[in-house]
């Protein structure tokens, strides 16, 4: 019988942060109470997309190390000069698992499931990353939240599992179709919250083992009113060869003799490109200004996200066991970073997360606590 500590790690996909407060989010405050929370909320890394980030927080990976750079819906999108659209490392559960841990991951992004290679794993939710037909979507085809629901509440209920993951995107959608202000998404948020309270009440026969991480993947902004960012001139001046547009972010693959500073000088001139990051020799990590979107092949028209002004999550701990005292107070001094949280769940359980380049939040702590 399993009777060390519990991980239940949640994400909220999408969540305005600038949302948290008692009228909103009373829950979220509430377990904050029993452990601590990053006052300006936790660092994505760039892009501050929904497949990177994800992919940060349970692989405990940078994207160079786990190759997922940016988002893409569909089976190899994604061109092998911007990275992979599938992880390149196993998952802190996949880790957790072979360590002979029970563990449970439900996912209300389905299609994530293929990007962290969970899809066939008999204990995640749905079942083989394909959503069941009874199982009412969204606007943008994902289950609901109260569709996920149960299936989080049954894991969080079987006190024989050491790690679970739930993972609840209603908050995205209704985001990036109506801004994160829109009357909807906040009503959104209230109800997001209240998941949470019910997963609090599930855990309390085991509260004082238990541990629970509530972050999200990125912040959300409204869009303002300007046309997309439409790199075809500087593909017409023979400054890039190729683009891939991930929302307010989009990479830039240089064409052939052109280096670093020649495209930026010509990147810049376009209206709305605000910053840029170097990766590969031959590629470019352009930045939109705040509300700004790259044209792609889907633009939403509400709310969006990519950037640095969106590169905030939630970042809160609470729970029973001690643990959850020390990351709060840890993260309260210093926001962790996604890729901080997977290496902490190992420390936590005692598992090894070989290819992770995070680091764990107050690891001396959480070695003698456990």
């Amino acid at each position: 019988m399993f009777s060390g500590p519990r991980v239940v790690l949640v994400a909220f996909d999408g969540f305005p942060l600038q949302a948290i407060g008692p009228e909103l989010t009373p829950n979220l405050l509430r377990l904050a109470e029993s452990g601590g929370r990053a006052p300006e909320g936790g660092r994505s890394g760039l892009p501050s997309t929904t497949y990177p980030g994800s992919i940060s927080l349970l692989t405990g990976c940078s994207r160079t190390v786990s190759g997922v750079r940016t988002t893409s819906r569909k089976r190899d999108a994604v061109p092998g000069w911007a990275g992979s659209d599938v992880s390149l490392v196993p998952t802190i559960l996949h880790e957790a698992h072979d360590a002979g841990l029970p563990t449970a991951a439900v996912f209300g992004d389905h299609r994530l499931q293929r990007v962290a290679h969970l899809e066939d794993e008999d204990w995640a939710w749905p079942a083989g990353g394909e959503v069941p037909n009874e199982i009412p979507v969204d606007a943008h085809g994902y289950p609901v939240n109260a569709a996920v629901l149960p299936h989080l509440l049954a894991a969080a209920d079987d006190s024989e599992i050491a790690l679970v993951y739930g993972h609840l995107n209603e908050t995205d959608t209704l985001g990036h179709d109506l801004g994160p202000n829109a009357p909807e998404t906040l009503d959104c948020v209230r109800a997001t919250d209240r998941c949470l309270r019910l997963l609090m009440d599930a855990l309390e026969p085991d509260w004082n083992r238990t541990i629970v991480i509530v972050t999200s993947d990125h912040d959300m902004e409204a869009r303002v009113a300007a046309d997309p960012i439409d790199l075809s001139p500087a593909l017409a001046d023979g400054l890039i060869c190729d683009w891939i547009a991930d929302a307010s972010a989009a990479f830039a693959r240089l064409a052939i003799g052109v280096d670093h500073d020649r495209a930026i000088a010509g990147l810049r001139r376009l209206d709305g490109i605000a910053g840029w990051r170097s990766y590969d020799p031959d590629m470019l990590l352009l930045l939109a200004a705040p509300g700004r979107v790259f044209a792609g092949q889907r633009v939403h028209a509400g709310g969006t996200h990519g950037n640095r002004s969106t590169s905030r999550t939630l970042a809160i701990v609470g729970g029973g066991h001690p643990i959850a005292s020390a990351l709060g107070k840890a993260i309260d001094a210093a926001p962790p970073r996604l890729r901080d949280w997977a290496p902490t769940i190992a420390a936590i359980l005692g598992v090894e997360l070989p290819a992770a380049d995070g680091d764990p939040i107050v690891e001396s702590a959480i070695v003698a606590l456990r």
